[in-house]
Formats: structure tokens, sequence, C-alpha cells
């Protein structure tokens, strides 16, 4: 039977270290294939974690300052951390902050070398194990409000997803655990010409919490797919933007709500159907019938030495497109019907009639979000996106490719139907009026 809530937080530093960014390492989210050559630290990526318990189901909710991470990388993180704490890895839930002055360990824009991908994994599960490890009793409190005028929607509609939901941690004698965050917006104020290592805006947003409260703090990322920050080109912007959502989100918790009840952990299996808008119906099939050879291509680094070779032609497109099909390789793909499709995880996460939460595998867009986040029934509700993975964005259906930012989001999608395939599997992970909870 279920009993108290514990609670437990973990942190640590997945920045590079000096022989990493020697042996070149490049920064992901803007600008073609080895475009931004990372040249310094200005403040140093983390991997920060919470894990939560009733006695009897549990989970790790952990925040890495990345713009994404390869399937492998994830995996190796997730089955490692399970093997040394004793989580179940469908429990363990990695999501990144998707800031765009961070390693590209996907390597779609250049990539980082592989001693730094094993260190970052390292730390990873170091901070996992920690959080799990560091449980105690604990008290929860929820808050939800809102945040707007900081933010902008780049496909042109009026609205973006502006609840600012905080879930925080103590012990019952007052000692602070940790705090989550959960806000859209992308993490892009520091801007494209930034060649330096850094959080973005999330980093100042977690500092400011835990210099006010104590404890680690995490950012876990919403609706982010068409969410821009209304200002950004450098650091100042990048400091007001979280300053801005760490005082409003410290304001909502001095009235939180009290949080309490069963813990309820759901991942599922989700197979994305393959379709990429700019690759034709004939070539979208190649693809997916070489996937077995492209994926031995892959870890041979025969892909990635393709990849250099185009950049050093100063075909950077074409550069960058090979590390695409080399980073989809590396998953696992499913041919079933005639057609291929990516398998990937969805999840959800409940704490008794308090918190709910949906667990994306990727950027989905405000109205496709807004409408999931409206279907849970919990008083505090989070929307968790590029959890569990990384897959690009996911689009409403009435809205693929009709010419909103120039049709960018559909340009890295899986597909038309990537979006209402993961919308099915998420409301179905919600359980029914008078099931079992």
């Amino acid at each position: 039977m279920s009993g108290e809530l514990r609670a437990g937080a973990g942190c640590a530093s997945i920045a590079p270290r000096p022989e990493d960014l020697r042996d070149g390492l490049y920064l992901g989210g803007f600008g073609a294939y080895r475009e931004r050559r990372a040249n310094g630290v200005h403040d140093a990526p983390q991997c920060r974690v919470m894990a939560v318990s009733d006695g009897t189901n549990a989970f790790a909710l952990a925040a890495l300052d990345l713009v994404g991470a390869s399937g492998p990388l994830l995996a190796a993180i997730r089955t490692d951390a399970a093997g040394m704490s004793g989580l179940a890895p469908e429990s363990i839930i990695l999501a990144c902050t998707h800031s765009h002055a961070s390693p590209d360990t996907q390597g779609l824009w250049g990539g980082v070398g592989e001693a730094y991908r094993t260190h970052l994994s390292q730390r990873a599960v170091s901070a996992i194990v920690e959080a799990y490890g560091a449980m105690k009793p604990a008290r929860g409190s929820a808050a939800t409000t809102s945040l707007a005028g900081v933010t902008r929607n780049r496909r042109g509609w009026p609205e973006t997803d502006e609840t600012l939901t905080s879930l925080r941690f103590a012990t019952p004698g007052g000692e602070p655990i940790g705090t989550i965050i959960n806000y859209a917006c992308h993490p892009t104020a520091s801007g494209r010409e930034n060649v330096q290592v850094s959080r973005d805006w999330c980093g100042y947003a977690v500092d400011a919490v835990e210099q006010a409260v104590g404890g680690v703090a995490l950012y876990m990322n919403g609706a982010i797919g068409d969410v821009s920050p209304a200002r950004d080109g450098g650091f100042e912007a990048a400091q007001s933007l979280g300053e801005a959502v760490a005082e409003r989100a410290l304001a909502s918790l001095a009235s939180a709500d009290s949080v309490e009840g069963a813990v309820v952990v759901r991942t599922v299996p989700l197979e994305v159907p393959m379709n990429i808008e700019g690759l034709s119906e004939r070539v979208n099939a190649a693809v997916a019938r070489a996937g077995p050879a492209l994926s031995v291509l892959t870890r041979a680094g025969g892909m990635h030495a393709a990849s250099v070779a185009l950049h050093a032609a100063g075909r950077r497109d074409l550069a960058q497109m090979v590390a695409a099909l080399a980073s989809m390789s590396e998953r696992s793909l499913v041919h079933r019907d005639g057609k291929t499709s990516v398998l990937t995880h969805a999840g959800y996460l409940r704490i008794g009639d308090d918190v709910e939460a949906f667990a994306a595998p990727g950027e989905v867009l405000t109205r496709l979000g807004l409408p999931l986040r409206g279907a849970l029934t919990a008083r505090h509700r989070l929307f968790l996106g590029l959890a569990h993975d990384t897959l690009g964005y996911f689009v409403p259906e009435d809205e693929w490719m009709t010419g909103r930012n120039n049709n960018y989001e559909e340009s890295v999608s899986l597909g038309r139907r990537a979006g209402l395939t993961l919308a099915d599997a998420l409301l179905a992970l919600v359980p029914r009026e008078g099931s079992a909870r």
C-alpha cells in the first residue's frame, strides 16, 4: 500500500572539459553543419534530477541541458541509471531543456567527441543515482499561474501556452529538497551568433530559484515547438527572461496547494510513422529499406565521415542531411504493412489528484499541446516536452504545410501524422473515470 511521499534531488555538471573543446565540439539548434564550434563555456550545462516515491511506485525526472540527445545516448543513461539505482528503466524520464547554446550530442550540427559523450553519460547517471539515493520523507506543494508578454508564436498564431506550473518538495521540517519549473519557451535567447556553451535562459531561471529557496531546481520545457522568446540576441536577454520566469514561479509557490497521494508512472512504446518532408515517397521508402545498412555504416563511422567530407567540399546542406540520416539510423525502426515507423516512448505521471503530467518525445506545437494539457484533470498539470526522446516537431494535422514560418517545423518533423499519433497515445494513458489509478 502506498504511504507518504519521499523525494530526493541530484545535480551534476555535464560541461565539456578543455580537451573536449580542443577535440571539436559543436553547438546545436542554429545554423548549418559545423557552423558553430564552441570556443568556451559561458555557464556549465548540467543534469538536474528530482526523484519522487510513494513507497511503492517511484519516478525520476532528469533535465539535461542539451538541445537534444541521440537515442543510443538516452538509452545508455537510462539503462545504467536503472542498474545502479534500482529504479525501473521506464520510470526514468530523461528530458532535454533544448538550449540552443548546448553541445550537439545528436550530431546534426557537427556533433561532439566520443570522449565527451561518455563523460556526459557517466555524469548524468551519477545525478540520477544521487537523487534516488537521497530520497527522504517529503511534503509536496504545487502552484499554477501564467506568464505573458515574454514569448511569441513564431508561426503567427496569437497564442502560446503561457501556463507556468511549479512543483516543490521539502522535508516535513522545512528543509528544501527541490523545485520543478514547467514553462513553454525555446531556450534561444543567447542568439545564433553565440559560440559559448550555455544553458541559455533556463540556467538563469534555476539559479534564481535555488538562490531564493535552496535545494535543486530543474526546468522542464513544455509545448515549445512554435514558441520563442519575445526578446533575444544575447545573454542579457537570456538573463531577463530566466529571472522573469523564476520570479513568477516563486511568487506562485508562496500560496501553493499541498500535494499528496499515490504515484502513478506509465511509459508506453510509441510507433511514429516516418515520412520526412522534403524527401519524396520513393526516397523515404528507400531510406527505410536501407535502414539496417545505414545503421552498420553509422556505427562504423562512415556516415560521420561522409558528413565531414561534404562539409569540406562546401556542401553543408548535404552534410547536415547525411548527419540527420545517421541520427535516424541509430534508432529502432519498425516495418509493418509496407510502412516504416520510428520506435520511441510516451509517458504519463500522476501524484494523487494534485499533479498530472504528459511526457512527449519531441517539440510539440501550441495548438496541439494546449488541448492535450486540457485533457488532464488534476489541479496542476505539466506538459513535459523532449522527454524520453528528441524526435523533432509534432505539428497539428490541420496546420501541416500551410506556409506558417515557411513550413520550417514540417521540414524537421517525422511527418504529417506524427502529431495525431502522439496525441492518441498520450490520451490513451489517462485513467478513465472509475478505473484504477
